[in-house]
Parts: C-alpha cells; sequence; structure tokens
C-alpha cells in the first residue's frame, strides 16, 4: 500500500525539518549537533519524519516509558555489576594504592623519571625538557636537591623522596586503564 496524496513525505531535508519543529535551519542544526533532534540517516541529507516526532516528544515529556521514574531509578542501582565492571572497580582499587603523591604534571613527571633511570646526569643541560624553573619546583616538592656546580652549570641528584615517588609513576603508568 502506498502513501496517499494528502499524506506527507516520511524523509524531509534539513529546511523542511526546521520548519516542521518551527525553528530556523541554523538552530535545526544546531539541535542535531547537540543531539536534541536525531542525525540525519546515513548516506543522506534527510530526516525521519517519525523520529522527528519521537524525539519532539521526548523533550516535551509525552514519552512513554516502561516504568515510572522512581522505579527505574531503584532498579539500576540494583542490578548486579557484569564482570567487565567488577574488574574495572577492582583495578581502580589496586591502582589507587600508586598514585603519585607530589603532584607533578606530566613534564615534571618525565623529568624526575629521567633523572632517576640516568642519575650521572645531574646537570640541567643534560636532562631533557628540564630547565631551571622545572628544578625549582622539583626541589620544593622535596623530589631532587642542589648539589653544587660543575663547569658553571648547576647540578642536581634525586632524593630517597623521588626514588620512590619513581616507583609509583611507574606502576601507575601500568596500571593506567
Amino acid at each position: 500500500m502506498g502513501r496517499s496524496v494528502t499524506e506527507p513525505p516520511r524523509l524531509i531535508g534539513r529546511k523542511e525539518a526546521a520548519a516542521y519543529c518551527g525553528i530556523s535551519p541554523t538552530c535545526f542544526s544546531m539541535w542535531v549537533a547537540s543531539h536534541k533532534m536525531p542525525p540525519a540517516i546515513p548516506g543522506t541529507w534527510k530526516w525521519d519524519r517519525k523520529a522527528i516526532d519521537a524525539k519532539l516528544d521526548e523533550i516535551s515529556g509525552l514519552a512513554v516509558t516502561a516504568e515510572p521514574p522512581s522505579i527505574a531509578a531503584e532498579s539500576d542501582h540494583e542490578r548486579p555489576l557484569s564482570n567487565y565492571e567488577e574488574w574495572k572497580i577492582k583495578k581502580q582499587e589496586r591502582r589507587e594504592k600508586f598514585r603519585p603523591r607530589l603532584g607533578l604534571d606530566r613534564k615534571l613527571e618525565r623529568i624526575l623519571m629521567f633523572m632517576f633511570d640516568h642519575p650521572e646526569a645531574g646537570a640541567v643541560d643534560e636532562i631533557p625538557q628540564a630547565g631551571p624553573s622545572h628544578m625549582q619546583w622539583l626541589i620544593e616538592k622535596g623530589a631532587v636537591r642542589f648539589t653544587g656546580y660543575r663547569d658553571e652549570v648547576e647540578t642536581y641528584a634525586p632524593t630517597d623522596e623521588d626514588k620512590a615517588e619513581a616507583h609509583r609513576i611507574v606502576k601507575w603508568w601500568r596500571l593506567a586503564p
């Protein structure tokens, strides 16, 4: 059975869809981008009128739900966790034991790791991406200490806290999800 002459087409373009919703085409595009409206049918620049109707009903609160919202919210908390969710929770708990404590950003962590892996490289110019300000931050955090000058260049050495933090960082990186 075909559609009657008076029945509008089911697939409509952007301008027609915007007019159908009573908004401008630009606003309709923004609604599609923000997922307030369904996307165009793949491979076309057409929207399904019934999908738009369903989305408008959902926005207005006219959509029919199987359960009242209070019952649906309670049942979400009671459902058992899947194996993946259980594994993810256990992994996060295991990973939290090794959270770095000094609060360094990624660049400072890399400098710290380089100093830990190469204790002979104590001068600022021997450490990649390190400068005097980075070393000052690490001194303030207690990760490195100033040891003096070598050929008129400041030298630094890792502290015991640096070694412990380096071990935590390595473990933290390995247990990353």
